[in-house]
């Protein structure tokens, strides 16, 4: 009888469509770097000498360290939480951490991809040792190569 549901298994598999994946199914947040302006309000994008990031409350989590010329970055946001904190190490060792609260659902891609998740940014709250203020450009964060978060720093003190 084992035997039985051990074949019934072995054939339900082998039906199994093998397609692979072709869709995104990883949503990272993305963030860009600019200087505020006073002449037309619009800020200008800004390049970073270098940036390391790592996870708030996980500094063993490195998710960029030491990387040169950083316009903008992509980040992982947590699926069992509704907040993520990063904490930016910038030129100088001048640090602020950067807190984002959003909800987030499950949706289906695809039988070959299965789920993803999608968020929804809420808030985001900042310390201000170089992050002058923030915008949300965008707050829904799925599959899409939108720029979510910029992050207006002050210019930098060592210039």
């Amino acid at each position: 009888m084992v035997l039985v549901g051990i074949a019934s298994l072995m054939l339900l598999g082998s039906c199994q469509n093998d397609e692979l994946c072709e869709e995104a199914t990883s949503n990272p947040l993305r963030m860009g770097f600019y200087l505020p302006t006073v002449t037309d309000g619009s800020p200008t994008t800004y390049t970073l000498d270098s940036l390391s990031l790592y996870g708030s409350g996980r500094p063993d989590s490195l998710l960029y360290d030491n990387t040169k010329s950083v316009r903008s970055i992509e980040v992982p946001l947590n699926p069992a939480s509704g907040t993520t904190g990063f904490v930016f190490t910038f030129p100088g060792e001048i640090t602020d951490t950067l807190w984002v609260a959003y909800t987030h659902s499950l949706n289906f891609v695809s039988a070959e991809c299965g789920f993803t998740m999608f968020y929804e940014i809420q808030e985001v709250t900042h310390t201000n040792a170089r992050i002058h203020s923030i915008q949300l450009p965008q707050t829904l964060v799925n599959h899409s190569l939108e720029e979510h978060i910029k992050i207006l720093l002050y210019p930098d003190p060592e210039l």
